[in-house]
């Protein structure tokens, strides 16, 4: 092994460390942030220089802010999936963000996962994750979302083959809708929550 590959596993080593040290703080957020730190989540270039335009990149959800915004509403309806599916937005210490440089589409992700079911109005089941991670690979983000594609198109089928159909479906049109859609995650979705979802999903190409 040569002394580049030496380096990365010490540092993976160090984040699967760092992982567990905040595992047993309570801290999920910033589990995530070094998981994603762990697959090594680079950006493709051109992805990482859209993110770098946005004003804020690693946004704090206010659930219970969104909770009171009117129906229909993009933020009223994420809420509603959240409290639907029993789940509380992650947030990733700054600390944890300062020291992963390198990260910035992988923690944006981390906390914007949700959002991406909201706006393309998939469920949390394995069909639903199967559309988000055939739509975030035709967005070309980076190499291991697009491994992490392919592993669900080969392993979901083999865990619920009785709705193979229904995963390449999902897939399929998955797939063409983020080839035609804006660049979903360079967009500043934090500053959309009081518009209507349709308003959202028509300015992102998703309509």
């Amino acid at each position: 092994m040569d002394s580049s590959h030496q380096l990365v596993s010490r540092q993976r080593f160090s984040f699967f460390s760092l992982a567990v040290q905040a595992y047993r703080q309570g801290r999920l957020g910033d589990v995530a942030a070094y998981k994603s730190a762990i697959l090594g989540t680079q950006a493709y270039p051109e992805i990482a220089d859209k993110l770098s335009r946005l004003t804020t990149c690693f946004p704090t959800i206010d659930l219970a802010a969104l909770r009171t915004l009117p129906e229909g509403t993009f933020g009223q309806i994420y809420a509603q999936h959240m409290d639907g599916c029993h789940l509380t937005p992650l947030d990733i210490s700054a600390d944890v963000i300062a020291s992963l440089p390198d990260q910035s589409l992988g923690l944006r992700y981390t906390l914007l996962h949700d959002v991406f079911h909201v706006l393309l109005g998939y469920d949390t089941s394995l069909a639903g994750e199967m559309g988000v991670w055939a739509f975030v690979d035709a967005q070309h983000y980076s190499p291991s979302y697009q491994t992490a594609a392919c592993l669900a198109h080969y392993l979901y089928p083999l865990v619920i083959p009785h709705r193979y159909r229904q995963l390449r479906a999902i897939e399929q049109h998955s797939r063409k809708l983020g080839q035609q859609a804006a660049c979903v995650i360079a967009h500043p979705l934090e500053d959309y929550w009081s518009e209507p979802l349709s308003t959202v999903r028509s300015r992102l190409g998703l309509a």
